[in-house]
């Protein structure tokens, strides 16, 4: 079909005409003479308003003279079929369109997914302080690599517990707060510590702490006094009722055996007697505070104690620590465990002669023990007595 438009427009009046449309095809020919006046008003309504727009669109262009380009700026406007056109006439040729089946494209599968609304969903950023893999959480590939590797190891040997922490996840709120703790626990102990009792919304920092307690324990065993302060931290964080200690207790408990019962704990004249019976002390309220949830907790705990309860000639402050931390669970264990020691008082008598005055001054620690534990379990009984 070959439209030939014929437009006479004036400068000074932004008119047009369409003075005649001639159709040259066969099919339109043959037409009758009702659909032909009908297809001609239409096809000149629709010239019209494309003349019409483009007029608008060379005036908004602020171009002098209208050219082909602002025809063409408006059919791409109006979802058209740009004009290839020239000075010459050419026809206008149209591109065969290709049908579509529905039901195959909604079997097939989109190479593009479709986009989809926005949103918000919850995934979990951090369990236990290890970050999950999952898509929602960005992975970097040495890493992946690393953890499945890891994973492969703790299957083949389940006794193996890998834990990582990862300080990124935490807020910066938060890491600021674990700096400035663990710096006042140098410079002003007392006041970091009544932080750590009192102070809510530190849960997501529990494991970090529980990793600072046991490295700090463990590498500084020879210094009672720091010893006693990571002893003070956890008891801290015991009487802190803001949070939760229950997956932590695992460290905690044998960083506070371990200042119990260590064979050597401190350099020579330290005060490591006083460390044990603190220790002791936050021994107890752990298992009062988590022995309802934790059965065999308290169990497991005398255990350890007494296997410390092994008179040797060098291990005094061992076994101090293996009397104090058993007495101080009451009559029961001591009617049980510490009665039968009261026969090595003599070795203890016999030790004295041949002891240093060091030596002879952890002689009487013991002995003091052992005299504490038996006074306790007699006052017990007399009260048992009275009662009964």
């Amino acid at each position: 079909m070959i439209a030939l438009i014929y437009l006479q427009t004036s400068r000074c009046q932004e008119r047009q005409s369409i003075h005649s449309l001639n159709f040259d095809h066969p099919k339109i020919e043959d037409m009758k003479p009702a659909s032909k006046k009908t297809l001609n008003g239409l096809v000149e309504e629709h010239m019209t308003s494309l003349v019409r727009d483009s007029i608008t669109m060379q005036r908004r262009s602020k171009r002098g003279r209208r050219t082909l380009q602002s025809s063409s700026i408006n059919l791409a406007r109006v979802c058209l079929q740009k004009t290839a056109a020239s000075t010459t006439n050419t026809p206008l040729v149209s591109r065969p369109t290709k049908n579509i089946d529905l039901n195959a494209l909604l079997t097939s599968e989109i190479p593009i997914p479709p986009p989809s609304e926005v949103g918000m969903t919850l995934h979990w950023l951090a369990v236990d302080g290890v970050q999950p893999i999952s898509l929602l959480n960005p992975q970097d590939e040495h890493a992946v690599s690393n953890r499945r590797s890891n994973e492969s190891n703790e299957s083949q040997d389940s006794t193996i517990a890998l834990r990582q922490l990862l300080p990124r996840l935490v807020s910066d709120e938060l890491q600021l707060y674990f700096t400035r703790i663990t710096h006042a626990l140098v410079t002003h102990p007392e006041a970091a510590i009544s932080r750590l009792a009192n102070d809510t919304g530190i849960q997501e920092l529990i494991p970090f702490f529980t990793r600072y307690i046991t490295l700090t324990i463990h590498q500084t065993i020879n210094d009672t006094e720091q010893c006693r302060l990571m002893i003070h931290c956890i008891d801290a964080l015991i009487r802190n009722r803001n949070i939760h200690l229950e997956l932590h207790l695992d460290q905690l408990l044998p960083s506070i055996l371990t200042c119990i019962v260590a064979s050597r704990i401190g350099s020579t004249g330290e005060n490591h007697w006083l460390l044990r019976d603190e220790a002791s002390d936050v021994l107890v309220r752990t298992c009062a505070l988590f022995g309802e949830k934790y059965g065999n907790l308290r169990g497991k705990v005398i255990q350890t104690l007494c296997k410390a309860l092994q008179l040797k000639g060098n291990e005094l402050g061992r076994w101090y620590g293996g009397i104090v931390g058993i007495t101080k669970f009451g009559a029961k264990t001591v009617d049980a465990f510490i009665l039968p020691l009261v026969g090595h008082w003599d070795a203890l008598e016999n030790t004295l002669e041949e002891a240093s005055e060091e030596g002879r001054f952890a002689v009487h620690r013991c002995q003091d023990a052992l005299l504490v534990s038996l006074i306790l379990f007699q006052k017990l009984q007399k009260i048992h007595g009275c009662l009964n």
